[in-house]
């Protein structure tokens, strides 16, 4: 047997028997009886591979998307998915657009629930779909919103996969005007459509994007103010709900 290939499997126990609350890696560390070090280690390598997930230093790990895929809690942020989802239908039906919900782990965007018949969602094939955060509303939104620390993990993961740096003057200048406006919006190229993206909240938290995306045709300043209207009113009612889960 190998060792760290047990070790790596007894954490996904552990962290399965937790559902979506993070564990600390001093905790990890001391129910695998590993030191910190080594457990560090080998959570890091399951983080690469989005097996685990690192919510943040002092909250530790939970599950990852792909550890969702084999395990039977089913989809990935399956709770938020079933509190949003016929607030998504409401949107949908009031806008005439693709809605979706977006969440970052690792690093990288997923999108957890979208409603897209039109199929104008890049990859929109009903599964978890990954994209740049600083490319999107739904992105920059959940930078915009993420803590020093974790804006700091963040744009060090994307980095290391890209090779240069993220966080530009003019970024940051648009990661500030989000915050102080509370949405974000972009044009998506090539077609032109446009993007709007909204805060969900748990206990204060950020905890994903409620995203809108409509064809270049439909814009006009009175779709777009029902837009923003309307997905503030989504997002606030899906953090409602879930500040009484």
């Amino acid at each position: 047997m190998i060792k760290s290939v047990k070790k790596a499997l007894d954490i996904l126990t552990i962290l399965s028997n937790s559902g979506e609350k993070p564990i600390p890696l001093a905790e990890l560390a001391k129910q695998t009886a590993l030191n910190k070090s080594t457990c560090a280690h080998i959570v890091d390598t399951m983080c690469e591979e989005l097996y685990v997930e690192r919510v943040s230093r002092k909250e530790g790990y939970r599950l990852g998307p792909w550890a969702y895929m084999l395990s039977r809690y089913g989809s990935y942020y399956n709770s938020l998915s079933k509190t949003a989802y016929p607030i998504l239908k409401w949107l949908h039906k009031e806008l005439d657009a693709a809605v979706f919900l977006s969440v970052v782990c690792n690093g990288r965007k997923y999108i957890v629930l979208h409603l897209d018949p039109d199929n104008i969602l890049p990859m929109s094939d009903g599964s978890i779909i990954q994209g740049n955060l600083e490319t999107t509303a739904t992105g920059r939104l959940l930078l915009a919103f993420m803590d020093d620390e974790t804006l700091h993990y963040t744009l060090a993961k994307r980095l290391d996969e890209t090779n240069q740096k993220i966080l530009t003057p003019k970024l940051e200048a648009e990661l500030k005007k989000i915050r102080q406006q509370g949405y974000a919006h972009c044009v998506v190229p090539p077609a032109g459509h446009q993007s709007y993206a909204f805060r969900i909240t748990d206990g204060g938290k950020n905890i994903a994007s409620l995203g809108v995306l409509y064809v270049g045709e439909k814009d006009s300043p009175e779709y777009r103010e029902k837009v923003i209207r309307s997905g503030k009113t989504a997002a606030s009612e899906i953090s409602r709900r879930k500040a009484f889960e």
